[in-house]
Parts: structure tokens; C-alpha cells; sequence
């Protein structure tokens, strides 16, 4: 409907498809010819044609062939068809092109977000050769191979369209931004991102004890030289670079990633009972362990749970799965959605932010109930404490939510995958009647 908004001239074009000859009013069933051939063409209608060109091509008797001769192919038009196609991968831009000079300069059609992608998998990894069309036709007017747009089938889900741009954002953005910052300086990066994180999260005073400095606004420019960086003192250094590293393994259970953990937040909780007499910040890590230790035995295992009935559910729509090496084990909640190392580094990254303003907002919606209900209760810490407690739980409500989309996107994908699915094989069972 978006389609007829912005372009009300589509809404009444005619169209009759050059293959079935059929006629009827523009809408998504149709793909138009970009070769600036007046031509149209269904979308069903190029599957069937894609199909039988293949067929034709690969089996030498295709009424006699044996059952699931054709299965490379389906395989193939169920990848091309696939409109979050990108969820099937792993790869970021910066690995996407380094195969480029195996497929060269010539230009076919779908190269950059079908074969390419596809390539990427098989030269990355030691897996089976991936399916890949060989021919996409021509324009029956003007010749061109390069004649129309790679057809996709998708499902209408905010959600799910979102979670796809923001993993095709962070594909884009986090390879490149890391690449700049050890171009330049690392350590600084690295430093400024924990320091960035920690202010999102603790108030001025709390970090200006904490981190043994008389203002953090010290440490900005401390940051500027490698002697600024080697005259902050060793814990502060610790505390602040540890950070995201410490937000990466929250969740982890490993033994490596349990014994960091401790050793690192007993560094922060000896560093605020050094320097800092406010609120007690070892009830606060105690908590915080606490609601963490909760998460992982109860809430993460009723999500995994979740997981494992979708798979039993959806995993028959898997088209891609021989994609994945035997030896490759993959987590639930990457079964249909795959996640690589930049996606999983931008949620850490943004996680303080986002757990920073999920608390401003709890806090609001807690003064406006104790406003309307008229409590008179004021609690025993100065109001940038209060406002840290609730930044601290904004982190944790921001996380409980995040895996629950998550969990809603994968259920939406596991769809989407049985729509492909039942669209390709009909359009082929067409074709295989004929021939039978």
C-alpha cells in the first residue's frame, strides 16, 4: 500500500505478463523490467521459468529423473526468493569483500546481495558448495541478462523488518568503525567507549570517586596522549577498560567468564568503598548479581525452552541448514536469526545507553504514580543515586526485553521461511506436472 501512497500512478497501470500472457491491475504480485523495456512479468511466473531453464540444464531426462534430483534447485529459488536473505549469514562487509576478486569485475544479475553472500559462505568456511542459479534469463526484447529485480518473498512484521536493518546497520557500521579506530589509536577508542558506557550508567559523583579523580572531565583529556593515559592509576584503568568486556559476559556461565567477572567487580566494589561514602555500592553489585543469576537459571532457560519448541516446529523450513558445518554447533536463538561478532559488539556497545534511558522513563512513570497516588516517600540517597538505581534497572528491564523481541523475531522468521518454502515448491510442482 506504501507503494501506491508514493507512486499513485502504479495503482491503475495494466499489466500483462510476457510468459502466461495474463493481464490485471499492478500490485506485488508483479515485477517490472528495469532494462527500460515496457515488459512485466509475474513474480510466480519467473520462478516457474527459472525452474524449468535449470532443470532443462542440469537433468538430461527431467520426466525420468529420480526423486529430489531437483532439490539443488528448489534450494536455489528458495535462497533467491528470500527477501531477509542476509539473516542466513554471518559475514561482515569488510569479509563479504575480500572474496570479491574471486567472482571479479563482471557483472551479473544479484551478484551483490544473492551470489556474492553465497560465496562468501562457501570460501569462509569448509562447507558444502552452496547453491547457486546459474542463469537469470534475458529480457525477451532487448537481450539483457541484467533485466529485473532479484524477486522476494516476505512477511509483513514490524519487528522482523527492523531486526533486519539493524543487523545490516551494524554490518555496515561496527567492521568499518573498528577498522578506523586501530587505524588510529585503539587504546583511546577503547578507553573513551568504557568511559562513555560508565557515565551512561553511575552520576558524576559516584564516577568521581569511584575512579580516584577530582573530575572526570580530567580523564577526557588524559585520553589525548599516551602519557595522559599511563598517569591514570591502575584500577581506574582496569575499572573503565574492563567495562564492555565485563558487559559481554554478564550472561555468560563459562568458568573463565564467572572467575573475570568476580575478580572485576570486586576491583569496583574495593575501589567505592575506598573513595565513596554514599549509597553502599556493594549492595548494588549484589543485586545486580542477584537479578543476573536470576535471568540466566530462569528466564534464559524458559527462552531456550521457547527456542527448542520453534526448532522442533521450523526446522523442516530451514532451506539454508546444510549451509553450517557438522562440526559447527549453533545456539537457539541463532537457529533462524544468526548473529556474528558486530551485531553482538553494537548491542553491548549501546546496552548502558539504551538501559540509561529505559531508566529515565521507569523512573517518570514511578514519580507520576507516586504523584497521582500521593505517597509521601522520599528515599535515604541524594537524587543522582536514585536516578543510578534506576539506570541500573533500566538495564536490566532493557535486556529482559530485547530477548523477548528477539525470541518474537525468531518466531516471525521460522514463518516467513515456511511462506518461502510453500511459495517455491508450488511454483515448481506446476512445472513438474507439465513434464509429467
Amino acid at each position: 500500500m506504501a507503494t501506491f501512497h508514493f507512486f499513485p500512478s502504479l495503482k491503475k497501470k495494466r499489466c500483462i505478463c510476457w510468459i502466461c500472457l495474463e493481464e490485471s491491475t499492478y500490485d506485488t504480485t508483479w515485477l517490472l523490467h528495469t532494462c527500460c523495456c515496457n515488459l512485466q512479468i509475474h513474480k510466480r511466473c519467473y520462478i516457474k521459468w527459472l525452474y524449468q531453464m535449470h532443470v532443462e540444464l542440469f537433468l538430461s531426462d527431467p520426466t525420468n529423473s529420480p526423486k529430489g534430483a531437483d532439490l539443488p534447485i528448489i534450494t536455489s529459488l528458495k535462497c533467491l526468493v528470500d527477501g531477509h536473505h542476509d539473516f542466513m549469514t554471518t559475514f561482515s562487509l569488510t569479509e563479504i569483500w575480500d572474496t570479491r576478486p574471486i567472482w571479479g569485475q563482471k557483472s551479473v544479475p544479484f551478484q551483490n546481495d544473492y551470489m556474492l553472500n553465497l560465496m562468501s559462505l562457501y570460501t569462509k568456511r569448509n562447507n558444502h558448495p552452496p547453491y547457486v542459479l546459474l542463469k537469470f534469463g534475458e529480457c525477451p526484447q532487448c537481450k539483457k541478462t541484467s533485466f529485473i529485480k532479484r524477486p522476494t518473498v516476505t512477511i509483513h512484521s514490524l519487528i522482523l523488518s527492523l531486526f533486519y536493518q539493524w543487523q545490516r546497520i551494524t554490518r555496515y557500521v561496527i567492521p568499518l568503525g573498528v577498522t578506523g579506530s586501530f587505524l588510529l589509536n585503539p587504546e583511546k577508542t577503547s578507553f573513551d567507549v568504557g568511559l562513555w558506557q560508565l557515565r551512561c550508567l553511575f552520576p558524576e559523583k559516584v564516577l568521581r570517586n569511584m575512579l580516584n579523580i577530582s573530575t572526570t572531565k580530567a580523564l577526557d583529556v588524559y585520553a589525548q596522549t599516551e602519557r595522559g593515559l599511563l598517569s591514570i592509576p591502575l584500577t581506574s584503568s582496569v575499572i573503565i577498560y574492563g567495562f564492555l568486556h565485563y558487559l559481554s559476559n554478564i550472561s555468560n556461565v563459562s568458568a573463565n567468564a564467572i572467575l573475570f567477572k568476580w575478580i572485576y567487580l570486586n576491583i569496583v566494589k574495593a575501589a567505592g568503598n575506598k573513595y565513596y561514602k554514599g549509597i553502599g555500592l556493594p549492595k548494588i553489585i549484589l543485586y545486580s548479581n542477584l537479578a543476573t543469576f536470576c535471568y540466566n537459571f530462569t528466564f534464559k532457560r524458559f527462552l531456550d525452552l521457547m527456542y527448542k519448541r520453534l526448532i522442533r516446529k521450523g526446522s523442516e523450513n530451514l532451506y539454508h541448514g546444510d549451509f553450517e558445518n557438522a562440526n559447527h554447533v549453533v545456539s537457539v536463538d541463532e537457529f533462524f536469526i544468526k548473529r556474528s561478532w558486530y551485531t553482538v559488539l553494537a548491542e553491548k556497545i549501546l546496552w548502558p545507553f539504551v538501559g540509561k534511558c529505559t531508566g529515565g522513563l521507569l523512573l517518570n512513570i514511578f514519580l507520576w504514580i507516586q504523584k497521582r497516588l500521593k505517597i509521601e516517600w522520599s528515599p535515604n540517597c541524594s537524587p543522582s543515586e536514585f536516578r543510578m538505581i534506576f539506570n541500573i534497572i533500566g538495564c536490566g528491564t532493557a535486556a529482559v526485553s530485547w530477548s523477548s523481541l528477539k525470541l518474537y523475531a525468531n518466531y516471525r522468521r521460522c514463518q516467513e521461511l515456511e511462506k518461502i518454502n510453500r511459495y517455491v515448491e508450488e511454483s515448481c510442482s506446476e512445472v513438474q506436472t507439465d513434464y509429467s
